[in-house]
């Protein structure tokens, strides 16, 4: 018998093809149970996220089994055939196992260190089980998956500091105000990147108060979505008086914020700190706002900065994740294969 992989992710596929490949939860069951019927597959498991479709099986060694999955995901999503073989990776035997621990650990995943695919190969794996689309071999495989990412978490940092510009800011934003309970945040500018970093700080506790747009009918939706307000664009300076953060993302080729703005501005705060996230490429904010006792202005470029130094970071800790991968590997060799000898 042979531990066999057939899959795609965001390195090999674009989203395009990608999602002709895709799952949903609603189809996963009977996904499996197809699976299962075929003679070349022993036992099967799906993982299908936003990012990776991935077919684990377990059968006769060779191209009978590789066939076998390919044939069924073209097959059940009605592909052509040979369109998209190009896409496709194919992992066999001990490096099977080896792929799996490293998606476990986040260390294949489009964000390294990211959180969610460690309970997305559990929710994989206990609907096979549902379905006895697993018996003897994958139980084994997937718990010893599941302990090696488990053990990635708590043996390294490589879930630490933010990795994209919209984490760093809220990463700064903690930095400077501690919780961010109830912090009050006003977007100046609709953009993607201001609303995502708007909607980092929210889900974190921070309180969306106003949306100052030059259209003022995607102020008034953008609002909706944080249960906020939209005001004028006009009036944004004024609403400067009460927010802990602001959100800048104006397409403008002149600065929307001067020093002398920003300091008759502070004295309407009596002092009180103040968090400015300039995403404008020219850039909103003048440079010199950021000489102001308790102003604290993060650009573009400052947020790279802190974003690719935790991605160094998290490179390092990733170099101990392979360590622990190779030595598990070593250890369960013996057990793995008895299993999978009996199978035969």
């Amino acid at each position: 018998m042979n531990i066999t992989i057939v899959g795609l992710n965001h390195r090999s596929a674009p989203i395009e093809v990608r999602e002709k490949f895709a799952f949903p939860e609603n189809s996963l069951e009977e996904a499996l149970v197809r699976l299962k019927t075929d003679a070349q597959i022993q036992e099967g498991v799906i993982l299908s996220t936003c990012n990776r479709v991935e077919i684990y099986a377990l059968g006769f060694p060779g191209e009978g089994i590789n066939g076998a999955v390919t044939n069924f995901l073209n097959s059940f999503h009605k592909v052509a055939s040979s369109s998209h073989e190009k896409y496709f990776y194919t992992y066999n035997g001990i490096e099977a196992i080896k792929h799996l621990f490293r998606v476990s650990s986040s260390l294949d995943s489009q964000i390294l260190g990211e959180t969610q695919i460690l309970g997305q190969i559990k929710e994989a794996y206990f609907k096979a089980m549902q379905t006895g689309a697993v018996s003897r071999v994958f139980p084994f495989v997937f718990e010893q998956a599941i302990k090696v990412g488990k053990r990635a978490r708590s043996q390294t940092h490589i879930g630490y500091g933010a990795v994209s510009i919209s984490t760093a800011a809220v990463e700064m934003a903690r930095k400077i105000f501690g919780s961010l309970s109830e912090k009050k945040i006003l977007i100046v500018g609709a953009g993607n990147i201001g609303e995502l970093t708007a909607e980092y700080l929210y889900s974190r506790g921070a309180k969306m108060v106003l949306v100052a747009n030059r259209t003022l009918n995607r102020a008034q939706q953008l609002a909706k979505k944080f249960k906020g307000q939209a005001i004028s664009f006009d009036e944004f300076p004024q609403a400067m008086l009460k927010a802990d953060i602001i959100i800048s993302s104006v397409n403008s080729p002149h600065t929307l914020l001067s020093k002398d703005m920003m300091d008759k501005i502070m004295l309407g705060r009596n002092g009180r700190p103040v968090f400015i996230i300039d995403l404008g490429l020219p850039r909103n904010i003048a440079p010199d706002v950021n000489t102001l006792d308790n102003v604290y202005v993060y650009n573009l470029d400052d947020l790279k900065k802190v974003k690719d130094a935790n991605l160094e970071d998290r490179l390092k800790e990733a170099q101990k994740i392979e360590s622990i991968i190779d030595n598990h590997l070593k250890k369960i060799a013996s057990k793995l294969q008895g299993l999978i000898n009996n199978e035969q």
